[in-house]
């Protein structure tokens, strides 16, 4: 691993540490920029371990969680944390004993081939039961989003 690459790496990593404490710790605006960092260092460190579908995800999901929690809590007053909170996470943590792997392998960024073997491959069923799932439910917001709206 080279220097330059390690230096990134870490530096998303603090990134990613400072937006958790500042989500942990703050309440209303500074949480959501918390969230917001979270989100912009968690997968800024899969796009550099190579994972980036795992990134986009990690973008889109946490980044909404943002823009959610920076809408419904700009009211909302700061509770206080519960003793023992901070010391259960860090514990936590601690516990986990993470590794950073590098490692290089065919399949590109998104390995979108080694996703579509595992969606195809054993799981087709499933997978098709899922979409029109998805399909029926999207089907029956837009019903219901008319119905509403007359």
């Amino acid at each position: 691993m080279d220097t330059l690459h390690s230096g990134i790496f870490y530096a998303f990593a603090a990134v990613t540490v400072a937006g958790g404490l500042l989500a942990a710790l703050a309440a209303g605006r500074p949480r959501a920029l918390g969230l917001a960092l979270v989100a912009a260092g968690l997968a800024a460190l899969y796009a550099d371990l190579d994972a980036g579908f795992a990134a986009l995800v990690t973008l889109v999901a946490l980044g909404l969680s943002a823009l959610v929690l920076l809408r419904a809590g700009a009211g909302r007053t700061a509770t206080a944390l519960e003793p023992g909170t901070l010391v259960n996470q860090l514990g936590a943590s601690l516990a986990f004993r993470g590794a950073y792997f590098a490692d290089y392998h065919a399949g590109g960024s998104f390995n979108t081939a080694a996703l579509g073997r595992l969606l195809v491959d054993r799981d087709a069923l499933a997978v098709e039961a899922v979409a029109a799932a998805l399909l029926t439910g999207a089907a029956a917001a837009v019903l219901f989003a008319r119905v509403r709206a007359r």
